[in-house]
């Protein structure tokens, strides 16, 4: 064989997915890198092979059609990792000689039998244990349980007048399947005569159809039976002996909570590529799927999401949106009660780590839903690779690429030296009883040589890792340890202990190691070592106005770290601010031993929320604003390795001379207001309609402005309403089409109606009104940042005034809002209130709004650190009903 035909050979078993490098083949091969290079690219020109990346260059194989079959098992195991040890079984059946083992699955409904025994036949197909045309037959026996003779005939054919009604020969399944795989659901339903003639099948490859006496026929067929039942009661002991492989599958409640947000994320993506349309999920629905009770596991989970997905589809299409939208308020009742699942609550809550992202986006490709177990990873060769590939890829520098490796190796060991426990009990089902047993010979041999107790946390993150370094070896493939020197150096003592660790391993695999392995085994220990330091706990937060512009900078630090580090806490511009702060103060409140925060924002006014998370949780915060993803990732990479609050601050406030926020001098502007006249050529009926309004209403000396669109040139529309939203409001729109907007919208024959234009009058009068609060009575205040305090307390009205009583005028609205203002102000100086005039009667004539109102005033009250008093209750009670207070 040529050389370039071996190299040709050995490619083969790489894929885009996981790719090779010259060196890597070279050291396989034992050949020179140089002749490796010259030999990949020759077959990249012929085609056969492909690359990509940029040193080191990365080679894959285009000739082998299976290789993205090879990884469906694999990649529904790392997804599935409860599932580890039924994918280990399922791969040494199909391997097994000549023909594979004989498979029972058994588990309850809905576990996803089906889908594993597809998986399997996958499986066998991309090891060429099945030809590339054999076939995949499935048959439910419970579909004619009630007719045995049906039953067995649709199995093993039928002989024409083998009973009354078998007017022709009928083929069965088991000669339909020849040379493929035989899927047997609900085998429990099959009658006992029917079990022995299957287990005669299985003992010698014959079978007769139904009726047949004389002849024999052949097949050969891989059984993969499953069963709902017990096999012990439910099925023939002659037949159960036939069939060794029994593979259990576990039911969805003992398969954990990440593994279920897994589960619901592919089958979001799943329907994604059926719909042909992006999905956007709220966070309660996401909760919710969690939470609630699914009797009938995967299956039903997966019904479920598609019955969500179908109801949203239809509303996609009657309102010719852009993507399929799913939140929590069109969930069916089951559902909706896993928001209110008290024993899962706080697991879930710190699942979702995005808490404030109003929808996660998903697609065929990907999604923004956080997954815990595909983040964090348990494979530090893989995670290093990925590092490289990802700072390569963003152009960071390389004294930038060293530190966010030794980061990433230090976050990697430090997660296996805490204090939560390890479930110990589950390990052998995660990496095998070998890997095990192995462990704990190294933990036995380490502790006697270093005389220290090594804890559960760290045998479980050595069995992991050794579990990986077993599976790199086989594959060929190299480990490279980047601070192998550096360990030599500072930890002598214990890389000599993890070299005396590496004969125990070479030993029980019959591998060799390279010291390069010592250098990682020998990290694990210092887990241990260092246990008595106490590290700084910093938690890094990153707030930002926008859809995902926060949890977007959050996810590409925690990517690059390999560690969920940094929280990112999205503000839509529509939600009000105490939302948010609410949202990351019962984050907070999750936290054990927090100490400090470090709060980094995009804009200042969001700097006031350190000073309501530091008073209401008692924690030492600092905050930063106007930051960028570098910002983010160098306060994230400090906090990680431990640095105190203030020396986390400083390192991320000097990147480019940052300062904490101070508050501006200059005089506050008035706002600009915008009316919005749309046509389809922003000329015509828009202009009209623009030249009336100006002549009907006071624009205020210019303050309002009308503007007129053209609505059919989507990209300028979206554009100019950008530009607009940026420099003002826009506080209402005209025109025959309604845009995705939160203002008020007319049509132009109510713009042509006077009594409508007195409606958009009092729109620009309503926030004239405001905006000189905001710039007049602001300055007056003694609380600090009184524009945002009027802000607040104008959203609050308006909410507030939807559910009480929407008809008040907008001078009611300002009177209100600039009374609660004033009364905020007086209590945080610690000054009384009026008391009520005749508090009886009002109380007994509005007890209702009277409630609604007090349990509104709570938001204020935790939002500002205030107490408000009864008397105050009924005044602002008596403005939504425009009452008289004598």
């Amino acid at each position: 064989m040529k050389r370039i035909d071996k190299v040709a050979e050995l490619l083969e078993h790489y894929s885009e997915k996981q790719p090779v490098t010259a060196t890597d083949i070279a050291e396989q091969l034992n050949i020179t890198r140089a002749n490796v290079s010259s030999d990949l690219n020759q077959l990249v020109k012929l085609g056969k092979a492909n690359k990509s990346g940029t040193k080191p260059v990365y080679f894959f194989s285009t000739t082998t059609k299976e290789i993205g079959e090879k990884n469906i098992l694999e990649d529904f195991i790392k997804k599935s990792p409860s599932l580890f040890h039924c994918g280990e079984q399922a791969k040494a059946a199909v391997l097994y000689p000549p023909n594979g083992m004989h498979i029972l699955l058994t588990g309850d409904t809905g576990v996803g039998k089906s889908m594993f025994a597809e998986l399997i036949y996958t499986y066998a197909r991309s090891q060429h244990k099945l030809k590339a045309d054999s076939h995949f037959i499935t048959f439910n026996c419970a579909d004619y349980a009630n007719n045995p003779q049906l039953l067995v005939g649709s199995i093993f054919g039928v002989l024409k007048g083998a009973y009354t009604g078998a007017d022709n020969d009928r083929v069965g399944l088991l000669e339909k399947a020849n040379g493929g795989i035989l899927f047997l659901d609900e085998i429990h339903r099959l009658p006992p005569e029917g079990q022995e003639m299957l287990f005669t099948f299985i003992d010698r490859g014959i079978y007769r159809r139904l009726g047949e006496t004389n002849s024999e026929r052949q097949a050969q067929v891989l059984l993969v039976c499953a069963t709902t039942e017990d096999t012990t009661s439910s099925l023939l002991q002659t037949f159960i002996r036939r069939i060794p492989m029994r593979i259990e599958i576990p039911s969805l409640v003992d398969r954990g909570l990440e593994e279920r947000l897994s589960l619901i994320a592919t089958f979001f993506q799943a329907e994604t590529k059926k719909l042909r349309t992006p999905i956007e999920v709220s966070t309660n629905t996401i909760r919710a799927l969690l939470g609630y009770h699914c009797p009938n596991n995967v299956g039903q989970l997966k019904a479920d999401i598609q019955l969500l997905c179908a109801k949203a589809y239809s509303q996609f299409i009657v309102r010719q949106e852009k993507t399929i939208k799913i939140s929590s308020y069109e969930l069916p009742h089951y559902i909706r009660e896993g928001l209110y699942n008290t024993e899962d609550r706080k697991k879930i809550w710190l699942l979702l780590p995005n808490m404030n992202a109003r929808f996660f986006h998903f697609n065929e490709e990907e999604t923004t839903l956080f997954l815990p177990k595909e983040t964090k990873g348990n494979d530090i060769y893989q995670i290093i690779e990925q590092k490289m590939n990802d700072m390569e890829r963003i152009g960071l520098d390389i004294s930038q690429t060293s530190e966010i490796i030794d980061t990433t190796i230090t976050n990697y060991y430090r997660s296996y030296n805490n204090d939560s426990a390890v479930d110990l009990t589950n390990l052998e089902q995660i990496v095998g009883s070998e890997i095990v047993a192995t462990t704990n010979k190294v933990c036995e041999k380490a502790s006697r040589l270093l005389t220290v107790y090594l804890s559960d946390n760290v045998r479980y993150g050595l069995a992991l890792h050794l579990y990986n370094t077993i599976q790199r070896v086989k594959r060929g493939q190299t480990i490279r340890n980047p601070r192998i020197t550096e360990i030599k150096q500072n930890h002598p003592r214990l890389f000599e202990t993890a070299q005396h660790c590496l004969s125990v391993i070479e030993s029980d695999f019959s591998i060799q190691l390279p010291e390069d392995e010592a250098g990682f085994i020998a990290l694990f220990f210092t887990s241990d070592e260092n246990k008595n330091k106490k590290r700084a706990k910093v938690e890094v937060i990153v707030v930002a106005h926008g859809e995902s512009t926060a949890t977007s900078m959050a996810t590409v630090v925690n990517k690059l770290l390999g560690e969920q580090i940094v929280v990112g806490f999205d503000m839509n511009l529509e939600e009000k601010p105490l939302v948010t702060l609410t949202n990351i103060q019962n984050y907070l409140a999750t936290k054990e031993q927090l100490k400090s925060v470090l709060l980094l924002v995009d804009m200042g006014s969001l700097i006031n929320f350190s000073d309501e998370l530091a008073k209401n949780l008692n924690i030492e915060i600092r905050c930063i604003e106007l930051v960028s993803t570098l910002h983010v990732l160098e306060a994230s990479r400090k906090a990680a390795l431990g640095y105190e609050l203030n020396e986390v601050f400083e390192s991320t406030k000097n990147i480019r001379g940052l300062s904490s926020y101070k508050k501006d001098s200059e005089e506050p502007k008035l706002l600009k207001l915008y009316i919005l006249t749309l046509c389809t050529t922003g000329e015509g009926s828009a202009q009209l309609i623009k030249t009336m309004l100006r002549s009907r209403l006071n624009l205020r000396g210019g303050v309002c402005e009308i503007v007129s669109l053209q609505i059919t040139d989507e990209k300028l529309l979206d554009k100019m309403i950008k530009n607009l939203t940026n420099s003002g409001k826009i506080i209402c729109t005209i025109g025959t089409f309604r845009l995705a907007l939160p203002s008020p919208h007319f049509s132009i024959t109510e713009a042509l109606d006077e009594t409508k234009t007195e409606k958009i009058q009092l729109l620009i009068d309503y926030e004239i009104a405001f905006e000189g609060m905001r710039t007049n009575i602001a300055n007056m205040l003694d609380y600090k940042d009184g524009e945002n305090l009027i802000t607040s307390v104008r959203e609050w009205v308006e909410t507030v005034a939807v559910e009480i009583n929407p008809d008040i005028s907008y001078e009611i609205k300002v009177g209100l809002a600039c009374h609660i203002v004033c009364m905020i102000d007086r209590l945080k100086q610690g000054k009384n209130v009026s008391s009520f005039p005749q508090t009886n009667v009002f109380q007994e004539k509005y007890e209702t709004e009277i409630i609604s109102v007090q349990k509104n005033s709570q938001l204020l009250e935790a939002y500002y650190s205030i107490t408000i008093p009864k008397d105050e209750i009924f005044y602002i009670t008596a403005f939504f009903m425009n009452e008289s207070f004598l």
